[in-house]
């Protein structure tokens, strides 16, 4: 028996996410998994900024933020459509926040039993000014976590 019988597989649309998304679609294809495919849109008012504080954005977060779920929704679902095959209808969801800690709370919430996740393989400059939300999902997670880098590698 297959031991995942649930996996979480967050994705950035990018191509990179999508080996970890083409990888749990395999799993729940041969094996009877479940996917939960979780999307984290960076709220705007969690983005690191020296220069400006949340209170001072003037416009409409929370309408913008709505507006970025809905086109996500759109884009989750086409994907899924274009890599689960038939009979594979996974879960899909759209979080807003910290990425590394929302993908944590979304396997926590849907109590997965693995993580598939890509890693954009970033060093030197990269990784320090934009860390590597694999690294502290791996660090963190209750759960194993398969790192994927690329499809072609």
């Amino acid at each position: 028996m297959f031991p995942f019988q649930k996996i979480l597989c967050p994705t950035d649309f990018s191509e990179a996410s999508l080996c970890g998304l083409k990888m749990a679609s395999e799993m729940a294809e041969k094996f009877g998994s479940q996917v939960v495919v979780v999307y984290v849109n960076t709220s705007i008012q969690h983005l690191p900024s020296p220069h400006v504080e949340a209170s001072e954005i003037t416009f409409d977060t929370v309408a913008y933020e709505k507006r970025l779920a809905k086109e996500a929704r759109a884009n989750l679902a086409d994907i899924a459509a274009s890599i689960f095959p038939e009979g594979v209808e996974p879960k899909l969801e759209v979080r807003i926040g910290q990425p590394a800690q929302e993908i944590l709370e979304a396997a926590h919430d849907e109590d997965v039993d693995a993580i598939f996740m890509a890693t954009h393989g970033r060093t030197g400059l990269k990784h320090i000014v934009f860390g590597s939300v694999a690294e502290r999902v791996v660090s963190r997670a209750d759960c194993p976590v398969l790192t994927v880098r690329s499809c072609d590698d």
